[in-house]
Order: C-alpha cells, then sequence, then structure tokens
C-alpha cells in the first residue's frame, strides 16, 4: 500500500515538473489580451472562438469542450475525432477554434486554456439556435372532418431552440369560439384547439403557426371540414309572370358535403333545352340554384320543385309559378289613343235623337245625328278646318263633317258665346220694360233703345245654334 502512494506522488511530481512554471520561462508571462465573445449561432451554419494570448513563450494553448468534457485541440493539432472541429493561428497570439455545420449538441461552454503552472483559461459560449419544425406524427391531418354540433380537437406541435411558441387563428380573419369561455377570438396560444359544438360557420382553414424568434417562423394549414344534411332556402316562393316573356326561379341550397340538385316540374325532370335553362353557383358550401324560363305558355305556369341530396340526407322546396294577365285589348286602345288625335266612335250609340229646330226644310244639316251612317272617324285636321255644318254658319265653308253633338268645333263655341250674349241683352230688355211699365210718361230715348235692341234679335236669332249647348245638358 505505501509503496502504491510512492508511485502516484511519483508520478504527479513527474507530470509536474513536465508542466513549464511561470519563473522558467523568465520575467514575462502569458496572459489573455481579450475575453473570448459568445456566440449564437442557427443549425448548419459555422461558428468560430477567438482566443488571443500575447507572451506565450514556450507555452501551449488548448481548447476543451467542457460541456462534453472532451479536449479538442493542442496548440495547432487536433486531438478530437469529430472533423467538424479544427484550429488555426492567424498570428502570433491568436488560436481560432472553428466549428463547421453547428449541430444542437454543440451548444455549450468552450474553454481555451495555456498550460502553466498555475493554468489561466477563459471560458466562451457557444449557443446553437434551432428554427421550429413540426413534428407531423404528432400533429393533426391538413383535412379534418367532424358531424356538426360535435367536439373536435386539433393538435399541432413543433420542435426548435428555443422551445416554438403555437398560435392559431383563422386562415380568413374571422372569429371563432375555443375552449370553454364560449367568447369569439381571433387567435389561440396552445398546441391544441378544441372547439365545441361545432357549426356550419366553424368551417374553414386553420393557421397553426410556429415560432421562436429564430428565422423562418413556420406555419401549418388543417381545413375543418363540417358535415350536414341539405337546408334549401327560397327567397321568392311565389313569382308571376306574363305569357309570352321569361323568367328566372331561384333556390339556395347550404350542405357539406356539396350535394346533388335538380329540378322537376310536374314530377318529371327538367334539363336544359331551348326554352329553359339550369344553373349553379357555388360559394363555400352554399350553392345558389336557378331556372330560367323563356317564351313562357299556359301550360309552364304551376308548381317547380328544387331539390339537393347528399349523404346525409335529402331536403327539397317549392316554387309557384303563376300567370299575370294583361288586357292587351284595352293596353292597345290606349297605345291608340296615346299616338293618335283622332275621334273615337261612340260604342253605344244614341237612341235618344234630338230634332233640328233651327234647320229649314232641305237643309243639309236636316236628320245629321250621331247615328247617322255619316258620323265616321275623322282626324284632328278636318276639326281644324271646321265642317260645313260649322262653316255653314260663319260663311268660311268647308266639307261634311261633325254635327252640333259631342265636342263643338272652334265655330260652334263662337256662335254659343253669341247666343249667351243675346240672352243676356234680351233679359236686360225685360229688366228695361219692367222699368218702363213702373213709369207714367216713358222715355223717348229708351223707348228708341227697346226697338232697336229687338230688331237686332229678330234679324240674328235664325243664324244661333244651341244644338251644342243642349247635346252637353
Amino acid at each position: 500500500m505505501r509503496k502504491q502512494c510512492m508511485v502516484k506522488r511519483s508520478s504527479s511530481s513527474s507530470s509536474s515538473s513536465s508542466l513549464p512554471s511561470s519563473s522558467s520561462s523568465g520575467s514575462r508571462v502569458p496572459m489573455f489580451v481579450a475575453t473570448i465573445p459568445n456566440v449564437t449561432v442557427t443549425e448548419g451554419r459555422d461558428a468560430s472562438l477567438p482566443c488571443i494570448v500575447k507572451d506565450i513563450g514556450d507555452y501551449q494553448v488548448t481548447w476543451m469542450h467542457l460541456n462534453r468534457q472532451m479536449l479538442l485541440t493542442i496548440d495547432q493539432r487536433t486531438i478530437t475525432l469529430i472533423p467538424r472541429f479544427s484550429v488555426s493561428r492567424d498570428d502570433p497570439t491568436t488560436w481560432t477554434l472553428h466549428i463547421q455545420d453547428v449541430e444542437p449538441t454543440d451548444t455549450g461552454y468552450y474553454v481555451c486554456q495555456v498550460n502553466m503552472i498555475p493554468v489561466i483559461n477563459q471560458v466562451g459560449f457557444v449557443q446553437v439556435v434551432v428554427p421550429p419544425q413540426f413534428v407531423d406524427e404528432e400533429s393533426s391531418q391538413s383535412h379534418v372532418s367532424v358531424q356538426e354540433r360535435h367536439d373536435v380537437r386539433l393538435v399541432c406541435r413543433a420542435r426548435g431552440v428555443p422551445k416554438p411558441v403555437i398560435r392559431w387563428t383563422r386562415e380568413d380573419g374571422l372569429f371563432f369560439t375555443a375552449g370553454r369561455s364560449g367568447q369569439g377570438v381571433q387567435q389561440v396560444e396552445s398546441e391544441e384547439l378544441v372547439l365545441k359544438s361545432v357549426t356550419r360557420k366553424d368551417m374553414g382553414a386553420y393557421l397553426c403557426i410556429a415560432t421562436n424568434k429564430v428565422p423562418p417562423s413556420i406555419s401549418k394549414r388543417i381545413v375543418l371540414d363540417v358535415h350536414f344534411h341539405p337546408v334549401i332556402t327560397v327567397p321568392n316562393q311565389l313569382v308571376g309572370a306574363p305569357i309570352d316573356t321569361s323568367v328566372t326561379l331561384e333556390c339556395q341550397v347550404a350542405a357539406f358535403p356539396n350535394a346533388v340538385h335538380f329540378w322537376r316540374f310536374n314530377d318529371q325532370l327538367l334539363i336544359n333545352s331551348s326554352r329553359q335553362e339550369t344553373q349553379e353557383i357555388r360559394k363555400g358550401y352554399t350553392t345558389t340554384m336557378k331556372l330560367s324560363l323563356r317564351n313562357l305558355k299556359a301550360k309552364d305556369f304551376g308548381t317547380y320543385v328544387c331539390a339537393a341530396k347528399n349523404s346525409l340526407g335529402e331536403t327539397e322546396s317549392n316554387v309557384r309559378l303563376y300567370e299575370i294577365e294583361v288586357n292587351r285589348r284595352a293596353e292597345e286602345k290606349q297605345e291608340q289613343l296615346g299616338n293618335s288625335n283622332s275621334v273615337i266612335r261612340p260604342e253605344r250609340p244614341n237612341t235618344d235623337r234630338m230634332m233640328d229646330i233651327w234647320s229649314k226644310p232641305g237643309d243639309f244639316r236636316a236628320g245629321l245625328d250621331s247615328d247617322s251612317p255619316s258620323y265616321t272617324l275623322e282626324d284632328d285636321t278636318s276639326l281644324e278646318r271646321g265642317g260645313d255644318f260649322a262653316g255653314g254658319l260663319d260663311g268660311s265653308g268647308g266639307s261634311l263633317g261633325r254635327t252640333g253633338f259631342g265636342p263643338a268645333s272652334s265655330s260652334s263655341c263662337n256662335f254659343r258665346c253669341c247666343g249667351e250674349m243675346w240672352c243676356s241683352v234680351w233679359a236686360a230688355c225685360a229688366l228695361v220694360t219692367a222699368w218702363l211699365q213702373g213709369q207714367r210718361q216713358p222715355q223717348p230715348c229708351i223707348v228708341f233703345g227697346f226697338l232697336l235692341v229687338a230688331a237686332a234679335v229678330a234679324v240674328s236669332t235664325p243664324t244661333l245654334d244651341l244644338r251644342p249647348v243642349l247635346a252637353h245638358t
């Protein structure tokens, strides 16, 4: 036992004697000029650690990995068997340790040591960071399907250095309900996203974003499909249109998976033809069904059925098409009145004939009334000129035209005004006569005026045409 201890002491003394001491190297003592910097490097890149020592003399500089407890280099020689490590001496005072294609296991403390008694050293730290990477085997698939009103759990796991933070959001930026709070949120920070009692509004793409401040950040897109049976909404269940026109019937279908859509009329499927055309416009899980009917006939009116069917069920709804009756005769008559200034013959003849007490025997006006065969349509030009009957009164002449019944011409209106004037004159004469009867001695000028008025009335009375006045009464 004593012999073994003596061997150990001798070996330690021999090893210590092999290390140069500060006194044996003279007055100059090695010393570090600068500290070793801490380095942060991304996985896969290269890193370098400089160690600057002056007055090295006969001493040697070594590099060690403290975490692995592994000697890497001595002076300019590489000791480790890992080829990614090497050392270079750029100048008499600088020994640089090179690490190529760094790995996460390279993280740790690196010691630069001068083999003197006592030894001096400096420590530098290398931090290898790793950008986030998804763990696919532990994450949800890119498409997840769930029945409506069921719960769903989306998982997204990632690794990296430092540990990534997972954040969930919708691709369209809409709010969604997550967890037990029941409140709408735009993002959730968690590796798992739990949606309770999902509805069709929860359908869409969700983004799982992983970041750890090491670029680049990554994201994963998970599409959530909510399955539900078809639901049909009809904007207008009652649609009207006239015959020989066109109309479009519309139904809106919400379903997932996408449904098969079709139209029926009188228990027959409708297909595209020259007079009918079907169209489908899809947006998300909603489809707009349109049925266009052209040149409508009487047989086209009735109840149309729009139906949809998928793997979860089938549903249908009705749209009733009815005819809007249009009075074409009234429209044509109104159009004729609007486009023409002609006088329309009365539809029912006037059975009450009035005698023309103003006409003389053999006068052409005798017997001309609304029932006469000569009472026909005439344009406004004859009205502007005036007929023979009207013109004959004022001497202007004209062709045989309208009678005094119905709307009066301009000449008839003039004579009607004259008749009213003479009636006023007669009334004035009556008042004068009554006043004269109350006088004992009549004034000569008044008597002369009365005689003059009477003569004027006698001369002008045969020329008066009062039939327009009688006709309007």
